[in-house]
């Protein structure tokens, strides 16, 4: 049985539309009590892991809630299935772009920290982690941060490359980066509809300036099918 947490949540909707998956939301799991985990999950065959606190500004303002969340929950589900777990390039402090899985992590935001230390916890218990990032379709924010640059895309592209990492679970490295072509979140918003430039300086919160990523193994993998 293939099973995602954060089933109702945006990816989590769209794989249910691409792919045979078993969609559980809040109300079928509590990923911070290790007793509701380990009642709904210990049948898995593997568990995409996607229930986050994403919230960047939310998290900075509760970093208990976040850190219970995207940590204790990320313990909790992967010590009780086999888990695949959504990261995030967050992780990184975006002072170069370009990141391989070997350079040196260093979140500058509490979103970031969790989700960070939530791959310390998969990983330690066998897991393994997938870095990436998506935006919703259309895009959200009317106003855009120019200095901004990812690997990421939007939420229904992305969910057919989180398929191919599901597909290809065996193959993966404990830690691999997924995603498209560098391009900065301006660009991308400008797809779908019409926003506002400003600074990236303009928003309330640290945010990273370049979080692209080197896909070189991801792209290995791709060639395969």
């Amino acid at each position: 049985m293939l099973v995602e947490t954060g089933g109702y949540g945006l990816m989590g909707r769209e794989l249910a539309k691409i792919m045979d998956i078993t969609q559980l939301g809040h109300q079928d799991l509590e990923i911070k009590d290790i007793r509701s985990v380990d009642r709904v999950l210990h049948n898995a065959n593997l568990v995409l892991h996607l229930a986050a606190m994403v919230d960047t500004l939310g998290a900075e303002k509760n970093k208990q809630l976040a850190y219970e969340t995207n940590v204790i929950g990320a313990r909790n589900v992967s010590s009780v299935a086999k888990t695949l777990y959504v990261s995030t390039d967050y992780v990184f402090d975006g002072t170069k772009g370009n990141y391989s899985v070997s350079d040196y992590v260093n979140p500058i935001n509490y979103y970031g920290l969790t989700k960070l230390l939530g791959e310390y916890e998969v990983l330690r218990n066998g897991g393994k982690v997938i870095r990436l990032s998506f935006k919703p379709r259309p895009y959200k924010h009317a106003q855009v941060p120019r200095e901004m640059y990812f690997s990421g895309g939007y939420v229904d592209d992305m969910a057919q490359e989180i398929k191919k990492a599901i597909e290809h679970y065996d193959e993966l490295p404990d830690i691999t980066h997924i995603g498209f072509r560098r391009m900065s979140l301006l660009e991308l918003a400008r797809q779908t509809r019409i926003v506002k430039s400003i600074s990236i300086k303009d928003i309330p919160l640290p945010l990273p300036r370049d979080t692209s990523f080197d896909l070189t193994v991801w792209r290995r993998i791709c060639q395969r099918d």
